[in-house]
């Protein structure tokens, strides 16, 4: 008796539902055509505009960067500043939006203040101020500080440094306490230095420094209570 063959499974042979499946597919495509091959060439031309756009972006960024390069030199030399301040505008000009960009915007601002043009570099800072939240945020609050300082503006430097504070990184930190207990004491309120004082004292800093933070502690205690007196002399009037 002859030995019966293998059975071929074929397309026919499928479960019944699979075969259903195919068919709804195949006709969907039938009907469909025009629709799916337009969302396919969007899909395509997405990402060919995508490929473009990153690449165009790549390359502001490595032209950012050159001119950036060509300009760091100037930044060295006083007499250069016109100069620097110029390349440094064009950079802003030329490749808005770019990290150099911004690089370039705090030197511009650093360079201001150090011509003493207090006044745009206060300007520059606020404009970097108003950007994105970033790691520079309590550095360029600090820079603010000292033009609106220079300025004689006591109350807007403080204004300036108190939101970053508590924040800012430790190696900055302690040097923002200080300003802030330095300022108010400019503006007449050694009282509300204090707190300032006793940051710095806490967060342990030079040895050589402690007598002169304990010094200001008292000096800011004595006009506290000398205030505390004045009121209540005045109330028993």
């Amino acid at each position: 008796m002859a030995k019966p063959g293998p059975r071929k499974r074929d397309f026919v042979e499928q479960p019944p539902e699979i075969f259903s499946l195919q068919l709804r597919l195949l006709q969907y495509l039938k009907d469909y055509w025009r629709w799916v091959t337009a969302g396919l060439v969007a899909v395509f031309l997405g990402l060919a505009v995508w490929g473009i756009m990153t690449q165009l972006k790549a390359r502001k960024a490595e032209q950012a960067g050159a001119a950036m390069t060509k300009a760091m030199p100037l930044l060295s030399k006083p007499e250069a500043a016109a100069e620097a301040l110029k390349a440094l505008d064009q950079i802003l000009k030329d490749y808005p939006g770019t990290p150099t960009a911004r690089e370039a915007a705090m030197f511009r601002a650093h360079l201001l203040y150090q011509t003493r043009d207090y006044g745009e570099a206060a300007k520059a800072y606020e404009a970097l101020q108003a950007g994105p939240p970033s790691s520079w945020d309590p550095l360029i609050a600090e820079s603010l500080s000292y033009c609106y300082e220079a300025r004689g503006d006591y109350r807007q430097a403080i204004d300036a440094l108190q939101p970053v504070a508590e924040k800012a990184p430790a190696p900055l930190q302690g040097e923002i306490f200080r300003r802030l207990a330095m300022l108010l004491e400019l503006s007449g309120k050694p009282q509300e230095a204090a707190p300032y004082w006793q940051k710095l004292l806490e967060k342990s800093p030079d040895p050589a420094l402690l007598p002169y933070i304990k010094e200001k502690l008292a000096a800011a205690d004595a006009a506290s209570q000398k205030i505390i007196h004045h009121k209540d002399t005045k109330d028993t009037k």
